[in-house]
Formats: structure tokens, C-alpha cells, sequence
């Protein structure tokens, strides 16, 4: 009962203009700098592990070309880890 009460609480909260105005002042005053601030630090790593992805990727799919990894899985993973010493 405590619980529907609160959840009918928040809702009509929630639907209130003057808590809707002081929520999005609250979140563009605080809550948005800190988030975009932290993208734009995490912005250098996120793109540092796409290319390493990338790199990946394409070793796996030049390791497929000499070897079917479905009918020579061993021999696939050999051409892996060839491909990952080498670089």
C-alpha cells in the first residue's frame, strides 16, 4: 500500500509543470555539463577501441581467407594468432 502510495506520489509529481521547470533547470545546470564533459574525456578511448575493432576484424576476416573456420578451426586459429604476433 506504502508502495502505490509513493508511486502515485512520483506521478503526480512528475506531471506537475512547476517540478518539470525545476527538474530541467536542474538537469541542464548540473546534470548535462558533467555528462558531456565526461564524453568528451571518454570521446579518445571509445574511438581508440573502434579502430582496435576494426584492426581485429580485419585479421579474423584475413585468416578466414586461408582458412574455413567451420571445417578447420585449428588451423584458423593458427592463421589468428599468426596474424596478431605479427603485428
Amino acid at each position: 500500500m506504502l508502495r502505490r502510495l509513493m508511486i502515485h506520489l512520483a506521478i503526480k509529481a512528475a506531471s506537475d509543470p512547476r517540478v518539470q521547470a525545476k527538474l530541467r533547470e536542474e538537469f541542464n545546470k548540473n546534470i548535462r555539463p558533467q555528462a558531456e564533459s565526461a564524453w568528451r574525456k571518454a570521446q579518445p578511448r571509445i574511438d581508440e577501441a573502434r579502430e582496435k575493432i576494426d584492426e581485429a576484424r580485419e585479421k579474423i576476416d584475413e585468416a578466414a581467407k586461408v582458412a574455413n573456420p567451420r571445417t578447420d578451426p585449428g588451423r584458423f586459429v593458427g592463421e589468428i594468432i599468426k596474424r596478431w604476433h605479427r603485428h
